[in-house]
């Protein structure tokens, strides 16, 4: 690093400790684990007089519980900006919901969490000026490139900068010390993010619902269990179609032709040949993968990805005439001007389909009903299922329901008891209803029969009611709190459904939502769509093709904390690596280079770029997964 690359570095460590230091706790108190492991820190609610004398009839005060000081904590928040109102405009508007959030977690807990709110376009450099500094939050987000790299988070760890969770899990009431026990809900949490020393120095929030998918058969034992709800699928402009005179595509050569008869026929009616699929090319993460249409090829959603089946690390740019019949294909559709590059993100739907020319677009079906293009007449609907090529398997991508999110971390000197009170808040039943269905009495209640009934606008509730009691996925709830949902845990919804039959037999897509398809139909009254849901047509989709026909792919992959070797290939190679690829498939599909020099230019990777050493590095951070849940390990 040159000495200017590094003063500028310095400076720029120095502005953010000056800016963000004072949000910093540096309560470095340690507490002694009670015996009893019992939540002996809710205040006491017992009556007294003015006199401090209770209210039996001997007046002794000796046994009275001493009301305890409200535990405290910081935690550092990342605003992504994926909701509708981030967490500023949601206090703003006083939504009762965050009321109710920290007055739950100081009754049940004793615990104040102190926010500090940090645009996720800054998360990581903030991070690290905090971490260079010494003035890290009690809890912070970390295990994400976005947030830390590798190196750094292995490197803190080494150097003791991190709390190691089985120390915190001492002083847990029994909430989150009982899920990561040996057969608890979150066993799968600790084998992924245990370390190679034995110990745990970040959690993944926990995601996944109480219903799901089982899809194994007799060839496939998948690692996990679908939600089911959130599959990645592509979706069309229905009302385009329509209006082009075209049917709903079954191939990708119809699909590509739907594409040029939109701008040819001018489906927006703005003039211009602006009609197009955003589908990821050229993006980061090698996002083109993940789109759908690289499934229609049997390509897995991303270089380096770990089969939820196998554990094997497979990358799409290894799969030979499968990889190249994709990037033709795309390659096509960029050529004809009806798909760009640098768009598509799956996460970013609102803002693509906001401008009225996105044609398709990878999201969970139901989500794009609501989605607002300006146009009255705007429906999307999923895709079928298309498989590319003849013997070859497509691919959908899913969550899994035993997953997580970014890993929450805490600082080395965190107040532990705080710590585990905020294990246990995050993980338990109260926050999970509250973030899933709202204030109970004021957005659902519990029937006689042990049901959710939750409440309906605007039956039962006004539409601002609902906002301000009800769920909080509708504003940013991970400025607040971790990108938690243990639905799996905590759901008074379960189902487990061995197939796509039984689950529409049971009333699905609907149940999982509390709804009768009727109800669901009046709920949605003033949006697009035909005859059902969006994911109810999917899971026909779905039943049609045959689920054992399909291969699933899920949204993340089981790696562990690398060790001090694996590390330093990660470093040395990862980026590099990574950056070559994806400019490979985003330089054949451009035009920028031939695939004639295909075989040449994967071949430069695993010579000068370590890609076997990487992809061993990878499948021994896997490994480590397999083994912890009883399978064989792929490398032995």
């Amino acid at each position: 690093m040159t000495t200017k690359r590094l003063l500028a570095l310095l400076i720029a460590v120095f502005m953010l400790v000056a800016l963000f230091s004072a949000c910093a706790n540096t309560n470095s108190d340690s507490k002694t684990p009670s015996d009893s492991g019992s939540s002996a820190n809710t205040p006491d609610d017992t009556k007294t007089d003015d006199k401090g004398s209770d209210d039996k009839d001997d007046g002794k005060t000796d046994d009275t519980p001493v009301e305890k000081e409200p535990l405290t904590l910081t935690y550092m928040g990342q605003e992504s900006h994926n909701w509708t109102y981030t967490y500023e405009e949601a206090v703003a508007k006083g939504f009762e919901t965050i009321k109710y959030y920290n007055d739950k977690m100081l009754e049940e807990h004793n615990l104040i969490v102190n926010l500090d709110v940090i645009d996720n376009e800054a998360y990581k450099t903030t991070l690290s000026g905090y971490l260079a500094s010494n003035t890290l939050d009690d809890a912070f987000l970390c295990n994400n490139a976005n947030f830390m790299d590798t190196e750094v988070l292995v490197n803190s760890i080494n150097q003791g900068r991190f709390a190691n969770l089985n120390d915190i899990a001492e002083f847990s009431d029994g909430t989150f010390s009982g899920l990561i026990a040996d057969g608890g809900k979150y066993q799968y949490l600790k084998a992924w993010n245990i370390a190679p020393d034995g110990g745990w120095y970040y959690i993944g929030c926990a995601d996944g619902n109480g219903t799901s998918f089982n899809l194994d058969h007799d060839d496939v034992d998948y690692i996990n269990n679908w939600p089911l709800h959130t599959w990645y699928n592509l979706n069309i402009r229905v009302d385009w179609l329509n209006k082009c005179g075209l049917s709903m595509p079954t191939t990708t050569e119809e699909f590509a032709e739907a594409l040029v008869q939109f701008q040819a026929q001018d489906a927006n009616g703005n003039g211009a040949a602006d009609e197009r699929a955003f589908l990821g090319i050229g993006m980061a993460s090698e996002q083109v993968f993940g789109h759908t249409t690289a499934g229609w090829f049997g390509l897995p959603p991303r270089n380096f990805y770990m089969n939820n089946a196998t554990g094997v690390v497979e990358n799409p740019v290894d799969m030979g005439d499968q990889y190249l019949a994709f990037v033709d294909f795309t390659a096509d559709l960029y050529a004809k001007g009806v798909a760009y590059i640098n768009e598509g993100g799956a996460w970013a739907y609102g803002a693509n389909v906001a401008g009225n020319y996105c044609a398709a677009q990878v999201m969970y079906p139901d989500n794009l009903i609501t989605a607002q293009t300006g146009d009255p007449d705007t429906q999307y609907e999923p895709m079928p299922i298309i498989q590319a090529i003849e013997g070859v398997a497509p691919r959908m991508v899913g969550q899994s329901v035993t997953t997580a999110n970014n890993g929450l971390a805490f600082r080395a000197d965190v107040d532990m008891e705080a710590a585990a009170a905020y294990l246990d808040w995050l993980n338990g039943e109260t926050f999970y209803m509250l973030l899933c269905y709202g204030i109970e009495g004021k957005s659902y209640d519990i029937t006689a029969e042990g049901k959710v009934y939750q409440y309906k606008v605007p039956t039962d509730i006004s539409k601002e009611d609902e906002e301000s009691y009800g769920d909080m996925w509708h504003f940013a709830p991970w400025g607040m709190f971790p990108q938690i949902q243990a639905g799996f845990a905590w759901d008074p919804v379960q189902a487990e459904y061995t197939s796509v039959q039984d689950a529409l037999d049971a009333g699905e897509p609907y149940t999982w939502k509390n709804l009768t398809i009727d109800q669901w139909k009046e709920q949605y009254k003033d949006y697009n769509w035909t005859d059902m849901s969006n994911l109810n047509r999917f899971f026909l989709y779905l039943n049609d093709f045959g689920t054992d026909n399909i291969v699933f792919s899920m949204n993340v992959d089981f790696y562990t904390l690398s060790n001090d070797e694996e590390t330093a290939v990660i470093s040395q190679y990862e980026s590099d690596l990574k950056t070559y690829l994806a400019e490979m498939t985003t330089s054949y599909i451009t035009g920028t280079k031939s695939t004639d020099t295909y075989e040449a230019d994967l071949q430069y990777a695993y010579d000068n770029l370590g890609m076997q050493e990487y992809i061993d590095v990878q499948q021994s951070r896997a490994d480590r997964f397999l083994v912890a849940m009883g399978r064989d390990a792929i490398l032995g």
